[in-house]
């Protein structure tokens, strides 16, 4: 079967990331936006053969090793995918995210028994078509992309294939979806096409709804520079500061556990914030904005201020991820 992934260089459009309150106000306010619950499973695209399907990854074999050196895109073998047959939709690539996945032993693999245990959707979601019955339809708007893919979805019945549900783009619904545990959503523009070579899609917002929470410094990571992406070369650590390392007590205060690694440290923080760790930074109290918690850290930590007024012990994770506000 000829992988139309890797014969036409088809990469899966990326979203631009945005706080709820940093995502531009078009969104809102002008028409044909829609928004979508943002899955939490690994990005594939599926494409639909007569005998068997193709399970393909986001990335490319090696492709941390740079551009010249990446090899083709990554094919998964899907027990339950992998093996479906439609002769009436070849040559269509579905685009979506996989939440089923198994062991080598061909059992379903932790995290798929811990969203199981916990109602959540197992299988394969899809947003949108990009190639149709062998044509390419990236140019296409999106609503007619999705059609196409509603079609696809309709004709293979199933049980563990869905078509994404989707909302008018209000304020309001994110919140309702955040609020209902979700980690955040797609905003897209149903009339726009997919720019061919361009791998950020200009018109997708990932949007993130936000609080702030309060947690002390136990780490830093090291940051990097130089190399590059095109050759190969890595980069090399630097000096500077990445990100801290920033935990809390338990509400008895007897356990204390990391939370999250914050991000978008000040530029003088970024300076000195390795070298003079300990000195000047380990044990401060920082405040931080925080997506919601995924069952083991704070998502998008993002360095808001220092909190001189408060202590590590006043960083009680059982009062922390309760508030959103």
């Amino acid at each position: 079967m000829e992988n139309l992934r890797e014969k036409y260089n088809i990469e899966l459009p990326r979203a631009r990331g945005a706080y709820l309150e940093e995502a531009p106000d078009k969104i809102w306010t002008e028409p044909g936006w829609v928004i979508e619950c943002k899955e939490d499973g690994t990005r594939e695209s599926l494409q639909i053969g007569a005998s068997e399907s193709l399970m393909v990854g986001r990335n490319r074999e090696g492709f941390l090793k740079g551009v010249e050196q990446a090899g083709p895109f990554m094919v998964h073998h899907h027990p339950i995918f992998s093996a479906i047959a439609c002769k009436e939709l070849e040559g269509t690539i579905l685009d979506g995210e996989c939440t089923m996945h198994f062991t080598k032993d061909g059992e379903y693999d932790e995290t798929t028994q811990v969203r199981m245990k916990q109602g959540a959707y197992v299988g394969y979601t899809v947003w949108e078509a990009l190639f149709f019955l062998g044509r390419d339809v990236r140019g296409y708007s999106d609503s007619a992309r999705r059609q196409f893919a509603k079609d696809a979805i309709t004709l293979l019945n199933h049980p563990n294939i869905r078509l994404i549900e989707r909302f008018p783009a209000t304020k309001e619904k994110m919140y309702e979806i955040w609020n209902r545990g979700e980690e955040g959503c797609i905003a897209k523009n149903e009339n726009e096409s997919l720019k061919i070579g361009q791998r950020t899609c200009t018109t997708w917002w990932k949007l993130k709804a936000s609080f702030t929470a309060d947690a002390f410094i136990t780490g830093v990571q090291e940051g990097k520079s130089g190399g590059s992406g095109v050759k190969g070369v890595k980069r090399m650590p630097d000096g500077t500061a990445a990100s801290f390392t920033v935990s809390m007590f338990s509400v008895d205060r007897k356990k204390i556990f990391k939370v999250a690694n914050v991000k978008y440290l000040p530029d003088e923080v970024i300076q000195d914030g390795y070298k003079l760790f300990d000195d000047k930074y380990k044990g401060k109290v920082v405040e931080m904005r925080v997506s919601g918690w995924n069952g083991k850290f704070f998502r998008w930590a993002r360095f808001v201020r220092f909190r001189d007024d408060k202590s590590p012990r006043d960083c009680l994770f059982e009062e922390q991820i309760g508030r959103k506000g």
